[in-house]
């Protein structure tokens, strides 16, 4: 991908409401587990355009993962990570050198999900958080998913029995964009059978502000440690088991 096209990707995480309104959820949760303000060693699984970057230095220091160079390119540009590493996220080869490690939307694009969860367990400190958003629900498989070359959708009883094997104890786990759920099963349904495609649907900047609220009221009923009973994505903080 060339840097031109990071750049595009970057405005669409910087104002697209689902974006918006998944950044709101991940603040929340990992406040609710791991207080802002703390001296922690972050990892950052599949940095991407680095725009998580400036929300998880709340945290600590944040070092930036992605096998793509163009990708760790845009982030040297963009001043974001105080460290950026050039590795594939499946195997990491990464021991026991941090507090938190994350992968928002990652554990989807990986075949070998198990293999990943092992390496990333193994880059872990003893007793260190592992934070991580997967899209939900199998049955949801569509044109989208073949356009983001996902290899599957998660279930909350999947990622629980794939965490337990791999070594972590779930601290938490909920599925999240709850209110727009019907929104995008209808959408995917109608698009189930079309080419691939990403189904990112053009709204009004009244629906935006009215779509970012809705996950301003997840965001603050996720952190008090309640769960929904669905949503198109699911939400994961898991401890490394020692």
């Amino acid at each position: 991908m060339e840097l031109a096209e990071y750049g595009q990707m970057e405005k669409q995480e910087q104002h697209y409401w689902w974006h918006i309104g998944r950044r709101r959820v991940l603040q929340k949760v990992l406040a609710s587990h791991l207080p802002i303000g703390g001296q922690l060693e972050i990892l950052d699984i599949g940095c991407g355009t680095g725009v998580n970057y400036w929300w998880l230095k709340k945290w600590g220091r944040v070092a930036g993962v992605d096998p793509s160079p163009e990708a760790l390119a845009f982030c040297r540009e963009q001043h974001a990570y105080d460290e950026l590493l050039q590795i594939d996220g499946t195997e990491l080869g990464i021991t026991s050198e941090y507090d938190l490690a994350v992968a928002f939307d990652v554990l989807e694009h990986i075949e070998n999900d198990k293999v990943a969860l092992r390496s990333w367990w193994q880059a872990l400190k003893p007793g260190g958080y592992l934070m991580i958003t997967v899209p939900a629900h199998q049955w949801l498989w569509s044109a989208h998913d073949k356009a983001l070359h996902h290899f599957r959708r998660y279930s909350v009883g999947e990622l629980r029995a794939k965490f337990r094997e791999t070594g972590f104890a779930v601290q938490f786990i909920s599925p999240f964009f709850f209110f727009t759920f019907p929104l995008v099963v209808l959408v995917r349904f109608l698009t189930k059978g079309a080419k691939p495609k990403t189904s990112y649907v053009a709204t009004s900047s009244w629906v935006d502000k009215i779509l970012i609220s809705f996950s301003r009221l997840e965001a603050n009923y996720l952190a008090k440690g309640r769960g929904f009973p669905w949503g198109s994505s699911v939400v994961v903080v898991a401890r490394k088991n020692v």
